[in-house]
């Protein structure tokens, strides 16, 4: 039995949080459900596919404590479909209904003893800003490897890693063919190195539903889960079972460079993008082409091409001419507002993205590299 009053729009928001990362199609018919529990003053919604686990935690009046396991779908569109105002929820044995005056949905429950047990975070190790978190995150992801050619030793690429660096956080990325790393603010409740790494879309669904306001990192150290929180939310997700390595060995070093580009960022990314509108594929390349303080960005082939001219300031470039997939390019250039600095090597060596600060130094709260497209 259980029994709660509660706010209408908290528990749609919250049975909607919690259904968001269940399975359309569950193998087992459990794990299409959300599990109600009270605790106090207090009822938690959870759910959970054998590799994330929400929790959704909010205030309702606790008049008879108890649980229920129901169909996260079917919770999260009634609860949506009530009235505005104060709901009751009563559970009993066979049925959980969901009732405000003029209003009642009644939902057939589960067998609470078919639910798996839902794996427990470790200790929090500190609190980021939300939305700066989600930011990297969800920019990070679109550069880690897709899960189907992440195997082997390539498996640690399918993941996006969290780390703690004093008081920063390193988010970073790659799919062997770009890096990212982008470096943001964190308050750690101690001396703390741990880290995360966590499947990329997964970890990139989490931190939107997140967003908003502070969060709390758990990290891995030697378990398999990793969690992540807000006042009301916790997520907790299987990790990567690899290793991720150390990708500031895999920068260019800017010293190796033959010549290097400053210019606006928005301005390169259009150029970028306008090239790329007369290629037959993504992955066919885009050409920058070097001269007297301007680059040519051009794409196109066999009869169908295009060209943008930008003026840049460019040091012992003129002449030089590389390629690259312009997706690639775009997604690394997008984070940056202002200026951009860009050292190359040579037109088969990957090339250091950075923005430039207010000072006129390369900043190092981003950088990313991208290896070139190898030209006929």
């Amino acid at each position: 039995m259980m029994k709660i009053r509660i706010d209408q729009k908290q528990l749609a928001a919250a049975a909607r949080a919690a259904h968001r990362r269940l399975p359309n199609n569950p193998l087992q018919p459990v794990l299409g459900g959300l599990l109600l529990e009270t605790d106090g003053d207090s009822v938690t919604l959870s759910g959970f596919d054998y590799e994330t686990a929400t929790r959704a935690t909010l205030a309702a009046d606790v008049l008879e404590t108890g649980h229920a396991l129901v169909s996260g779908r079917l919770l999260a569109d009634v609860t949506a479909a009530m009235p505005a105002g104060p709901v009751d929820v009563v559970v009993d044995e066979r049925e959980l209904t969901v009732s405000a005056p003029g209003t009642t949905f009644t939902l057939p429950t589960m067998d609470r003893r078919d639910y798996p047990a839902l794996p427990e975070a470790p200790a929090a190790a500190g609190t980021v800003d939300g939305d700066v978190l989600a930011a990297a995150v969800v920019h990070a992801a679109q550069a880690a490897m897709p899960e189907k050619e992440a195997g082997g030793r390539l498996e640690a690429f399918r993941g996006v890693q969290v780390a703690a660096d004093g008081n920063h956080l390193t988010v970073s990325a790659s799919d062997s063919y770009r890096i990212v790393r982008h470096r943001i603010p964190w308050a750690p409740d101690g001396d703390t190195d741990g880290s995360l790494l966590v499947p990329a879309a997964h970890l990139a669904a989490t931190v939107k539903q997140l967003s908003g306001g502070p969060v709390r990192i758990s990290f891995t150290n030697d378990i398999t889960v990793a969690g992540l929180a807000s006042d009301t939310l916790t997520v907790t997700s299987r990790t990567v079972a690899a290793p991720f390595p150390n990708i500031e060995g895999f920068f260019p070093d800017q010293a190796a460079a033959v010549g290097w580009m400053r210019g606006d960022a928005a301005e390169l990314l259009e150029a970028v993008q306008r090239a790329a509108l007369v290629n037959d594929k993504p992955e066919q390349a885009v050409t920058l082409t070097f001269g007297r303080d301007q680059v040519t960005v051009a794409g196109g082939v066999d009869g169908s091409r295009g060209a943008s001219r930008l003026d840049v300031e460019a040091t012992d470039l003129d002449g030089f001419t590389a390629g690259y997939r312009p997706g690639f390019l775009s997604s690394l250039l997008a984070p940056i507002t202002g200026q951009v600095q860009v050292w190359f090597t040579t037109p088969n060596k990957p090339v250091l993205i950075q923005p430039i600060n207010e000072s006129g130094a390369a900043a190092d709260h981003y950088r990313a590299a991208c290896m070139p497209v190898r030209l006929k």
